[in-house]
């Protein structure tokens, strides 16, 4: 009996699925396709699975899945609403936050109704940071900046994919501290990062606001 605990303990170690009905080792997990693609990708959450889901695709009503958005228009173009009106007046009256950039960490700058004074960090003779920005609503959103020479990058952090720039103009001529506006379309509850630089620039005047 010994002799064939052996073997049997043996067996076990070069075939667990032998001892154990078959079932993948705990340490692996098969892989899972997205039940959100081709027209989206899941967001997994502690309070719940969801589907972002794509230009013109809604989510399923019951389910993971993205649907054909049957009330969805292709826009003409990016519309900017006042050019950047309302965001001067938090130029002129605040609130006001300052933000430095760091290596080990991407501070907020996703405030509503908030100027920001974002100090960028020196790298290879250039000036850049880092930032992290949660939508909290869904559609259209302007970055306006103090000027127009600052590289704007917005990618959705979860997998990494870069936005492409719904449009981009010079701000309205309603005050001197900003001066550019970058329109983007962003979805409520991602989470994203910006990019600002490389630029000559060490400090940035910025406002990113969602146009209701």
């Amino acid at each position: 009996m010994r002799l064939n605990l052996r073997a049997l303990l043996a067996s076990c170690a070069v075939a667990v699925s032998a001892c154990d009905g078959g079932e993948t080792p705990p340490n692996v997990e098969p892989h899972a396709e997205d039940p959100c693609a081709p027209n989206g990708h899941i967001h997994r959450e502690a309070e719940g699975d969801w589907c972002h889901c794509n230009k013109g695709h809604v989510a399923a009503l019951e389910g993971l899945a993205c649907e054909v958005d049957p009330d969805y228009v292709p826009s003409d173009g990016f519309d900017f609403g006042d050019d950047g009106e309302h965001a001067c007046w938090h130029v002129a009256h605040g609130p006001y936050v300052t933000v430095t950039a760091t290596t080990t960490r991407n501070p907020r700058v996703d405030d509503f109704h908030t100027h920001y004074t974002v100090k960028l960090r020196e790298e290879n003779g250039q000036y850049t940071g880092t930032f992290s920005y949660k939508a909290f609503a869904s559609g259209d959103f302007v970055v306006y900046l103090s000027t127009p020479d600052v590289p704007v990058t917005f990618v959705e952090t979860a997998i990494q994919t870069q936005l492409t720039p719904a449009g981009t103009k010079p701000a309205g001529d309603f005050c001197s501290g900003l001066r550019h506006m970058v329109g983007y379309e962003l979805t409520d509850r991602v989470q994203y990062t910006l990019t600002l630089g490389p630029t000559s620039l060490p400090e940035v005047g910025l406002v990113i606001e969602h146009l209701e």
